[in-house]
């Protein structure tokens, strides 16, 4: 068992967002662990199978279509990317020496032990689902003081300072195997969404867990910079900011962070100017919470009935419906981009129930050292998906295969990467709603407009880049707004 007690030691992991913002001192207590690094396989379940083949000595590309039951054409495919990368001879016939050891060594687990470190939660004394390399420390002002201030920047000496709560002297729960593989989960597949959303470039290194083994018996308190900002969705009063940079949000924190507010008036009053909605001085926050709800729940209700039975698209139609609203009395810059963030999340989600609903087989793909588009496009005009025209084909042929498979399995990524997965569901469904649905009722050229113009303008813009800078307007974000919300009622039947 231990304690939280200050030490003084601050930490910062991942990036400030963009906006309006207020800063925590979370506590934690930072457990340095001992854990391998495994070796990563270099070839893929199929060329394992190939380059085993040969080495069986069947090299005939007809026999070992044959016997795996793989395309003939990916077979040879396989066999140009062995002779490519030297794992076999030109003639693609027998193994080379550097394509012997790599089959020798795909199940040899060669690991390399490394230090990181679990931070526990003082405050509820859950384990949070990241584990790091590095402490990432950042120097108050004033070491000594109580409510510490941090520098903003160097060169002009502004400063701001994190809210800082008590935290009560209570016993927190040890590690133990189960909380750590349940954190390791979540962190797994959080780190795994991150790289596919491709929010932040500056991702920490991903630690792969198999075993744990502690260095230290006593555990070391520490506080971590945590931002909040309103809800952009406004579907909650606020939203607690991954301070890692993985996920847009904390989703570990917004229980105990909600408790935090209704238990403390003064960080209440700190946080109260950053929901768009204002409160009464007779509500509290879960009724200021569910004034908010009611009034999205309302609306969704009599335009948007047959959502209900889609939680997910449900919650994302209602943030547009919010923002749609917000529009209307406020044209900023930051308005303007935020409709656009919205209409694309929207479209995104429609994308995704798609892809669980109507699964692809991720066999009929097949994997590509290097894009290919004009194969990419075959497999585009070959789907039975109408409102695939020729120029949507075109633009959808540009992005990568790899991408594409692994949002068949896990659907978060690109929004033209999770339309390409959706389509190729169609192959083996026969009531699939892409194929029911035309050019004129989708309108999918629009889907890819929106998804560029969000691209386009989540870039810095500047004459230096030798390109027009994107100058967006209200009706640009209306016009995305009323798309997304029309294709999502198209799939109300399915839904």
């Amino acid at each position: 068992m231990a304690v939280f007690a200050e030490s003084g030691m601050y930490l910062s992991f991942g990036p400030k967002p963009f906006g309006k913002k207020r800063s925590l001192l979370w506590p934690v207590l930072v457990h340095r662990v001992l854990y391998p690094d495994p070796k990563r396989s270099q070839l893929n379940l199929l060329q394992r199978a190939v380059l085993g083949l040969v080495r069986a000595r069947t090299a005939r590309p007809e026999d070992m279509a044959a016997l795996t039951g793989l395309h003939l054409n990916l077979i040879k495919l396989i066999l140009a990317q062995g002779v490519s990368n030297g794992w076999l001879v030109d003639s693609a016939d027998a193994l080379t020496a550097k394509g012997e050891s790599l089959l020798d060594d795909e199940d040899v687990a060669e690991t390399n032990m490394k230090s990181g470190y679990l931070l526990q939660d003082a405050v509820d004394g859950r384990f949070w689902p990241r584990l790091v390399v590095q402490l990432s420390q950042i120097e108050p002002v004033d070491p000594l003081a109580h409510f510490p201030e941090f520098l903003t920047e160097r060169r002009t000496g502004k400063t701001y300072r994190p809210f800082k709560f008590s935290v009560p002297r209570t016993e927190l729960p040890a590690l133990d195997h189960d909380t750590l593989m349940r954190a390791y989960r979540d962190y797994r597949e959080d780190y795994s969404a991150s790289q596919q959303l491709g929010q932040w470039t500056g991702l920490p290194e991903q630690v792969s867990l198999q075993g744990v083994q502690r260095l230290d018996d006593v555990a070391q308190s520490a506080r971590v910079l945590v931002w909040v900002t309103g809800d952009s969705d406004g579907l909650d009063l606020w939203s607690v900011k991954d301070p890692f940079g993985l996920r847009e949000n904390a989703w570990w924190l917004n229980e105990a962070f909600l408790q935090l507010v209704e238990q403390n008036a003064h960080l209440l009053t700190y946080l109260e100017n950053l929901v768009s909605i204002p409160r009464t001085d007779e509500q509290s926050v879960e009724q200021w919470l569910q004034a908010l709800r009611q009034q999205t729940e309302f609306q969704i209700l009599v335009e948007y009935p047959w959502v209900e039975r889609q939680p997910d698209i449900k919650r994302h139609l209602g943030a547009l419906l919010v923002r749609r609203e917000k529009l209307r009395d406020d044209h900023s810059g930051q308005e303007l981009d935020a409709a656009l963030v919205e209409s694309q999340k929207l479209l995104e989600v429609v994308m995704q129930w798609l892809i669980r609903t109507y699964p692809a087989n991720e066999g009929q793909l097949p994997k590509l050292k290097k894009n290919n588009f004009s194969l990419n496009q075959q497999l585009l005009s070959a789907l039975p998906v109408p409102a695939l025209t020729g120029p949507v084909s075109v633009a959808l042929s540009r992005q990568s295969l790899d991408q594409v498979i692994r949002a068949c399995s896990s659907p978060v990524s690109s929004l033209k990467a999770l339309l390409f997965a959706a389509a190729m569901g169609t192959l083996d469904e026969p009531g699939h709603p892409l194929r029911a649905l035309g050019p004129s009722e989708l309108q999918l050229d629009k889907l890819l407009k929106v998804a560029d113009l969000r691209n386009k303008s989540s870039h810095a813009q500047s004459e230096y880049t030798g390109k027009e800078p994107i100058q967006l307007t209200t009706r640009m974000a209306l016009d995305s707004i009323q798309y997304a919300l029309g294709f999502t009622a198209c799939f109300k039947e399915w839904m």
